[in-house]
């Protein structure tokens, strides 16, 4: 039976909005903040609520000794050098072109996985990666960063994105034997300290004496996107399941378009517009399921909302507890 919509949907529409909106809020905090310096407070901020949140749901906040040097790396790709890029990027580019280009890792994920032989592809798969790419340019040459424009800022969210898109493979191991909350607690402090010391400058240079609107910006990035968004994703997931969850993911850069469009005033014309659909099209002929459809689970790692499907071997992921 078709179960209709509850609290569990709710839960994950809020996190998609506040996600979706963090592209923006962190867009104009820019304003008063270096990027690395807001983002460096913003996961020292966050990392402090997901280990009150560990502490409050009685999560353990370890993982066995060998399992540590695969936790850090996750947590220096999936926070450190994610934030990194992302973050640089963003103040480089628009908001919309960030939003839109982040949501293409699971397409440079797909293409990994086929480089690596883990995993053919299918035709669908090809065909979504091409386009998926062939919107990205489009959205790029839309804001005339071919010719000057914002091809720093667009490089730089791109390598976010491909940061982000080595994860789920390579954390898939932590979440069979873990939580995924406490994956991601213990790869928080890891990727926290890496971006702490590469925002050092920053930090040193950063005047502090900002308006309350910027404050409020970035606790809304750390406590709202950031710790509360994944309280509420993955009680979505334990209340609605992963799949139904997942469906929601595309609410995000939609939203997050929209959102930068209406309050940045950002540029949108029928060519960005050509570009946002060639790409979402790609990315969803991506994540179609194929043949092997039955032997592959969603790992749902948020990254301001992005959503990957990666191979799963013997035992589904542990994605909620």
């Amino acid at each position: 039976m078709r179960r209709g919509f509850g609290l569990g949907d709710l839960f994950v529409v809020i996190t998609a909005i506040m996600w979706a909106s963090s592209f923006t809020v962190i867009k104009s905090a820019y304003d008063e903040f270096t990027p690395l310096a807001f983002a460096a407070v913003r996961f020292v901020a966050a990392t402090g609520g997901m280990l009150v949140l560990l502490a409050l749901l009685r999560r353990p906040l370890s993982v066995a000794r060998r399992d540590l040097p695969l936790a850090a790396v996750f947590g220096i790709l999936h926070v450190g050098l994610y934030q990194i890029f992302f973050s640089t990027g963003l103040r480089f580019t628009t908001a919309t072109n960030s939003v839109l280009i982040i949501n293409v890792s699971p397409v440079i994920t797909a293409l990994m996985v086929w480089l690596t032989r883990a995993e053919p592809i299918t035709w669908r798969q090809g065909a979504g990666i091409g386009l998926a790419m062939l919107g990205t340019l489009t959205l790029v040459q839309a804001g005339g960063a071919l010719a000057g424009g914002h091809l720093k800022g667009d490089a730089l969210t791109f390598l976010a994105a491909a940061s982000y898109a080595v994860t789920p493979v390579l954390v898939l191991p932590l979440l069979r034997r873990y939580a995924t909350i406490t994956v991601m607690g213990v790869g928080m402090l890891f990727g926290t300290l890496l971006l702490v010391v590469a925002a050092v400058p920053e930090l040193l240079r950063q005047s502090w004496d900002v308006s309350t609107a910027a404050w409020a910006q970035l606790a809304y990035a750390a406590f709202g996107a950031g710790t509360l968004g994944y309280l509420f994703w993955y009680e979505g997931i334990g209340r609605i399941g992963p799949t139904r969850v997942a469906a929601y993911g595309y609410l995000i850069p939609v939203l997050g378009v929209a959102i930068a469009v209406t309050v940045l005033r950002e540029a949108f014309t029928p060519v960005h517009a050509l570009g946002a659909a060639v790409t979402l099209v790609g990315v969803t002929l991506t994540r179609w399921p194929g043949r092997r459809a039955r032997d592959r689970r969603p790992v749902e790692i948020p990254a301001e909302g992005t959503i990957l499907d990666v191979p799963v071997e013997g035992e589904p992921a542990r994605v909620a507890e």
